[in-house]
């Protein structure tokens, strides 16, 4: 599948989609940094590809300022504790399980086998 962006910034730092793709497949393992990120990336993907994103706008810019200058494991050794970056993750796990903003997505059509 392809993805919508060749890169994307979490709080100042670009990663690009070899890094997100591990990012993403890094259990968050008590880290809010990482649970918070695999959540921003998800919303940030759903609105490149044309997600509505007003629910979410306030809630991303913030998380984004959270997360300034840190690196997201495995890329780098950045942490946060859950309880500071929950509520962020929870809405954006919110949004991108459809129920606050424009609704959930269909999957998309992984192709041929």
């Amino acid at each position: 599948m392809d993805w919508p962006l060749s890169s994307l910034t979490l709080g100042t730092v670009a990663y690009t989609v070899d890094e997100l793709v591990s990012i993403l497949s890094t259990p968050a393992s008590g880290n809010g940094l990482t649970a918070l990120a695999h959540q921003l990336i998800a919303a940030k993907l759903s609105i490149a590809a044309g997600a509505d994103a007003s629910a979410v706008e306030a809630t991303i810019a913030a998380a984004d300022a959270l997360l300034a200058g840190l690196i997201v494991p495995p890329a780098g050794d950045g942490f946060l504790d859950a309880a500071v970056t929950g509520t962020y993750t929870a809405t954006l796990a919110a949004f991108n399980e459809g129920a606050i903003g424009p609704g959930a997505c269909a999957p998309p059509d992984p192709g041929p086998d």
